[in-house]
């Protein structure tokens, strides 16, 4: 095909038709220029193909990563709903029955798991960009933002009033052994619940702040999820 242009180019000269020769070269610039811009359209569509083929790779793993983050998330709901209903039947009852269960569960927290490492290769592979859809970038970006307030608070109240609430118990030998044994229950003393009932109190008002957070936080990740489903069809 260039030898046939080259050769028409020649004759036209030898024959001196520079009108004709210059009709002609401005034709064949024009089909190498559109030669050129269709492969750059197939070479920008490869790529926008590979790039939606990596989008939906990842966007198939952070499913695969809610479906985790939400059964954390709803062990940590049970689990602190049940600790502040036994802490809100030892304040309501008046008795100073305190049982095994309540004892154990004030003395523990919820601890939610957030399965992020999908999310920390997007962002360092810049897939986030190439999501085309700016509602859904912004979502997967406030998740994994409201997921690390989550766990930021579960650690400061961990290194705070549970730190204070287990200092307290451990120096109480009696408490510590009922603890560590298979009987139910145990009255406590007067002394005793005084120390203690204000502990109770704010670890029931504590754990009934995180199961809102833990049910906002599963808003947000049923919503992320059924976006992400729709995105990659």
């Amino acid at each position: 095909m260039i030898k046939f242009f080259r050769k028409v180019r020649q004759k036209m000269l030898t024959e001196n038709k520079f009108s004709k020769y210059l009709i002609y070269a401005i034709g064949e610039i024009i089909l190498v220029v559109i030669g050129i811009l269709i492969a750059l359209q197939i070479n920008l569509n490869q790529q926008t193909n590979s790039n939606q083929k990596k989008v939906h790779k990842y966007l198939s793993f952070l499913i695969e990563d809610l479906d985790k983050d939400r059964l954390s998330i709803l062990e940590c709901i049970e689990f602190d709903s049940t600790k502040s209903q036994n802490l809100n039947n030892y304040i309501h009852s008046g008795k100073l029955i305190l049982s095994n269960e309540t004892l154990k569960h004030a003395a523990l927290t919820g601890n939610f798991k957030v399965h992020n490492s999908t999310f920390s290769s997007i962002k360092s592979n810049n897939i986030l960009e190439l999501i085309k859809d700016v509602e859904l970038q912004k979502i997967i970006s406030e998740y994994y933002s409201y997921t690390e307030f989550v766990t930021r608070m579960e650690n400061h109240n961990l290194n705070t009033q549970y730190a204070n609430f287990t200092n307290e118990l451990i120096t109480n030998k009696r408490l510590v052994q009922f603890y560590h044994s298979e009987n139910d229950s145990i009255k406590l003393s007067n002394e005793e619940d005084t120390i203690f009932y204000g502990y109770f109190a704010h670890l029931r008002n504590i754990s009934m702040v995180e199961v809102e957070r833990y049910n906002n936080l599963l808003e947000y990740n049923e919503k992320l999820s059924e976006l992400l489903n729709k995105e990659i069809g």
